[in-house]
């Protein structure tokens, strides 16, 4: 028995995201019912017609990480070996089970879908389903053998190549861009929302991408008064011993609003205590900046919210979203329109449909998404008085 969703792999990037939108009610019932995974998986799927079964590699499940994968005992090296690369289609098969999925180096597929991850700092290949972690019948099989065989052969480059690109951490390598542009940071202003009010930006904390002074720097010029930090914990920001001097200053003065979350705004454990946090920020003085790491999805994902509870059209939100991957890749969409395409419809869309309450992406430049996100809002947990006070603090 075949089961499995390739998450991406169409011979296209653009047939595979036509393909969604014929199925988009589906997935967003597959988003909000994750527990019923297995049973929304007996559709027999793949990432196109043509089969190539020639490569075979067999392991077994050592163990599951803490997000719920499936860890084997097969490295990146093995899957090379066996003739294997990034972007093909692979069946793993399980007891009575075959999974067929993408083989990436990241989590390229929605939330819910089946991959195959070489993950960079990973010990080791892991099959799972983006942002939830497998479910049963997929749990607690430690010791059980999985044979890995080719679905078909770069089937999902496409998605791969868009989703797995790179950049470096040197300053140097980038002398087109300005310092806050290197560092992921600019004003957020659009809707409502004017100039000097809501800023983003990668970690101005953490070196772990080599950006954090710039930050720093770029967020004392601006005179940001509030952090709303959605990477790290009170430990964490402990262990940073050589902040630089302005995010040692905010971190200190007790400025900083700390919100640790995952990627996947689809579910609660994101939203609610990212509607405490919006809560507590709308408290506190103006400017504000929101980050994560490198100021990418998580970012993203809040900024939108905010952009469209004040007014922001879907292509203002669109257009941020995508200025990220043109300081970190110099990708735009007149220079590579089709991955940005894919960027927007794998990350961001669904998204924002989540928030929005839709499941046609076709609407998504139709809504009225200050009406929309304010009910989202009042919908999990936020109160009248302090969804206008939030307003009130971005806009006026």
């Amino acid at each position: 028995m075949v089961h499995g969703n390739t998450g991406g792999g169409l011979i296209k990037v653009r047939r595979y995201f036509k393909a969604y939108r014929h199925s988009r009610a589906a997935i967003m019932k597959h988003i909000s019912f994750t527990l019923c995974l297995f049973a929304i998986l007996t559709i027999v799927t793949s990432c196109g017609s043509k089969e190539t079964p020639s490569e075979v590699l067999t392991g077994e499940i050592r163990s599951y990480n803490e997000f719920g994968a499936a860890m084997l005992d097969i490295i990146g090296e093995d899957m090379d070996k066996a003739g294997f690369t990034l972007g093909d289609v692979i069946t793993i098969a399980i007891k009575d089970t075959e999974l067929v999925m993408p083989y990436y180096d990241g989590f390229y597929t929605r939330t819910g879908e089946y991959l195959c991850v070489n993950y960079p700092t990973y010990p080791s290949i892991c099959f799972t389903t983006t942002n939830v972690g497998l479910q049963e019948p997929f749990t607690g099989l430690e010791g059980e053998h999985v044979t890995i065989t080719m679905k078909e052969k770069a089937g999902c480059i496409e998605v791969q190549n868009a989703m797995g690109m790179k950049y470096k951490n040197d300053r140097d390598l980038y002398p087109y861009l300005s310092d806050e542009a290197f560092a992921n940071a600019r004003n957020v202003y659009m809707g409502d929302i004017p100039e000097g009010r809501l800023y983003r930006s990668s970690t101005p904390f953490s070196n772990e991408i080599c950006r954090d002074r710039y930050v720093s720097r770029y967020l004392e010029q601006e005179k940001v008064m509030t952090v709303l930090n959605l990477t790290d914990t009170k430990e964490k920001m402990e262990s940073y011993t050589e902040m630089p001097t302005y995010s040692r200053m905010l971190w200190e003065n007790g400025d900083v609003i700390l919100c640790p979350l995952k990627a996947n705004p689809s579910v609660d454990e994101f939203n609610n205590p990212l509607i405490e946090a919006l809560i507590e920020m709308s408290s506190r003085p103006a400017p504000y900046v929101v980050h994560c790491t490198e100021g990418k999805d998580r970012t993203g994902y809040v900024c939108a919210l905010l952009e469209g509870l004040c007014g922001a059209t879907y292509q203002e939100m669109v257009d941020d979203y995508l200025k990220t991957y043109d300081n970190y890749y110099s990708v735009t969409p007149d220079n590579d329109p089709d991955v940005c395409r894919a960027l927007v419809d794998l990350r961001l869309d669904p998204c924002i449909m989540y928030y929005a309450g839709i499941n046609d992406e076709n609407l998504l430049p139709e809504v009225n998404y200050a009406e929309a996100f304010s009910a989202f809002m009042l919908e999990h947990g936020m109160t009248q008085p302090q969804l206008d006070a939030l307003i009130q603090a971005l806009t006026k």
